[in-house]
């Protein structure tokens, strides 16, 4: 049982795990539930396109001795939070694949000036692509 277990969770990863692309973003805490339904309608979009895909808000700003807190790098103040997106992708292709339909889909043209009404002002979204390390 535990093979055919393995067995599962290997095909779900090989079809959307070699390939994660992690944001950070921060708003002011008072644009939270506005944050939650642009995620709905984010995940909805790129859920069509074989993307799995979570949002997460940080929820404390404390860490163990001898670490540093996420907020604290990003000088995050009293009135903002943090969010982060973790988008799991089959690989490189399937991410730039994706990306370049978002670029050209009108529908998002809404959903991204929302987003950019929605994030603290003058403050860059965090992004990076990654490869999965097989261990």
């Amino acid at each position: 049982m535990e093979k055919a277990t393995e067995s599962a969770t290997t095909e779900i990863e090989e079809k959307t795990g070699n390939y994660l692309v992690l944001s950070f973003s921060r708003a002011p805490k008072k644009n939270h539930d506005a944050l939650e339904q642009f995620g709905k309608q984010f995940v909805q979009w790129i859920k069509k396109h074989s993307v799995r895909t979570e949002i997460y808000h940080l929820t404390t700003s404390e860490v163990p001795e001898g670490l540093e807190s996420i907020a604290k790098t990003l000088s995050i103040g009293d009135d903002e939070e943090v969010w982060v997106i973790l988008q799991f992708y089959r690989d490189q292709n399937h991410a730039d694949e994706v990306m370049a339909k978002m670029m050209k889909d009108e529908s998002l043209g809404g959903l991204s000036k929302e987003i950019d009404g929605l994030v603290t002002q003058g403050k860059s979204m965090i992004t990076g692509g990654f490869s999965r390390l097989r261990v």
